[in-house]
């Protein structure tokens, strides 16, 4: 079997700055657990991020990705190299991980943002992915009405994607109550189309109503 080699804490706590800025940016992280980091995403979709090296243990220089589910297994994967990342060619960023103490090398060259902004977007194409046939089956996700396309339209054209319950009844208060909102609400919460409160409309909830039309 061969040997694996982890991350230490440091270069685990290193890193924890990367994914707090995709989580603020994509809805369902978890936590990090062990050494990876995880989305849940709607459809059961379990995404996991990993630290790992190309050239020595005592450098951690790419973050690897798998999306899976319960159905299909692991259907996407995604690496995203520091190098990339990095403005000059000849001094990539890493971790620098010896002995248990663990610092960034050449992080001024490191152009973090634009990692964590590609790793966000990958994210949210995999919240469209959800609603693919072979990775969730169709009942896996509700029937949206006329109305609600209609609400969830204005949602992301009017309010900034924000699921606001108020302004939203003002709008539609004449054709759905507030109680019968409300509930739309948790049940589209409950399966992820909308983020917790405040509530969002969510990329899959997006690319729902465009798989419909």
């Amino acid at each position: 079997m061969p040997f694996i080699f982890y991350p230490s804490f440091q270069a685990l706590n290193l890193a924890d700055v990367i994914f707090d800025e995709i989580a603020e940016r994509v809805p369902g992280f978890v936590d990090r657990l062990g050494a990876a980091w995880y989305w849940q995403l709607p459809g059961g979709i379990v995404v996991t991020f990993r630290l790992d090296y190309a050239v020595t243990e005592e450098r951690w220089d790419t973050i690897r990705a798998e999306a899976s589910n319960p159905r299909t297994g692991i259907f996407n994967a995604a690496d995203f190299p520091f190098i990339a990342y990095g403005t000059i060619l000849s001094s990539p960023p890493y971790i620098h991980d010896l002995q248990g103490i663990a610092e960034w090398s050449n992080r001024l060259y490191f152009q973090m943002g634009h990692l964590i902004i590609d790793a966000a977007r990958w994210l949210q194409m995999l919240h469209a992915t959800a609603i693919a046939p072979h990775v969730a089956t169709p009942a896996s996700f509700p029937y949206l009405s006329p109305l609600e396309r209609e609400i969830v339209k204005y949602a992301l054209d009017e309010l900034d994607s924000w699921f606001n319950l108020g302004q939203l009844h003002d709008a539609f208060g004449d054709r759905i109550s507030r109680r019968r909102l409300g509930r739309l609400a948790q049940e589209w919460e409950r399966a992820g189309l909308l983020t917790p409160g405040p509530r969002r409309v969510t990329y899959a909830l997006y690319a729902l109503i465009e798989a419909g039309e």
